[in-house]
């Protein structure tokens, strides 16, 4: 990670709020949650307080993990601290996952979030503009349905779904 966010944990939502609360108003118009969904490297828990379904919440910060539980943003599920490179879960364990702005901080996360899907079950990831150079990567390692590139978004959302089991 280039940053460590448990330095801005109390701040972040201040900094990025708005800029992903665009983020995940696309996102969620285009894949709806199903039960059990994952929020991979969930932050502060801005996206698990728009979910109406039970979620979990990944994250390797404590301070991020603390400011969701503190804003109430883990009533409806559990938020779990760890890494997203090598996530402490089953296989196939999640129908839906959202790992936001994180496969350019973590490129291995994209082989963790394919083994903790179900068949049958969608991803999204996406990558801010600045790393679109990872697109190729992530193409060629998933069988994307679908690349949103609206400039609303300071990323590029890629849907997943079919996923390609190596």
């Amino acid at each position: 990670m280039s940053l460590d966010y448990s330095l801005i944990a109390d701040i972040y939502d201040e900094l990025y709020g708005e800029e992903q609360t665009v983020k995940y108003s696309l996102i969620l118009a285009h894949v709806k949650p199903t039960e059990p969904t994952l929020d991979a490297g969930c932050g502060t828990g801005l996206l698990l307080e728009l979910l109406s379904c039970y979620f979990v919440g990944l994250d390797l910060s404590q301070a991020m993990l603390k400011v969701a539980k503190n804003k109430g943003r883990g009533r409806q599920g559990d938020l779990v601290r760890g890494n997203v490179e090598h996530m402490p879960f089953r296989d196939e364990a999640f129908r839906t996952v959202y790992s936001i702005t994180v496969v350019h901080e973590a490129p291995s996360s994209l082989k963790e979030i394919i083994r903790v899907v179900k068949p049958g079950g969608k991803a999204v990831v996406t990558i801010l503009r600045k790393s679109a150079w990872l697109l190729p990567r992530i193409l060629e390692q998933t069988r994307a349905s679908e690349v949103v590139d609206d400039p609303q978004a300071k990323d590029i959302i890629v849907i997943l779904d079919n996923i390609k089991r190596t």
